[in-house]
């Protein structure tokens, strides 16, 4: 370790610590390489924003949304109709 660098603790949801455990193995980085890329990342997206929380909340929601994808047999639509067709 170089003398620039600072040792810092974290606390970590475990379903968000599974996200960059994920990550890590997707990427072959470790999950200390993941976490400084998305704090990297994310505070670039929140100074290109203007620190302008709302806006950035509401382009991470339409991200989020438009990147969901469901196997054929479980899309909800599918699911909603089923139950439909029960009535």
């Amino acid at each position: 370790m170089n003398s620039k660098t600072v040792i810092t603790q974290l606390r970590f949801e475990p379903a968000l610590l599974e996200k960059i455990t994920e990550a890590a193995q997707k990427t072959g980085l470790s999950k200390a390489d993941v976490m400084r890329l998305a704090m990297e990342t994310g505070l670039e997206d929140l100074r290109r924003l203007q620190f302008d929380l709302p806006t950035l909340i509401s382009q991470s929601a339409r991200i989020a949304r438009t990147a969901i994808s469901y196997p054929a047999d479980d899309h909800p639509s599918k699911t909603l109709r089923a139950a439909e067709d029960e009535r």
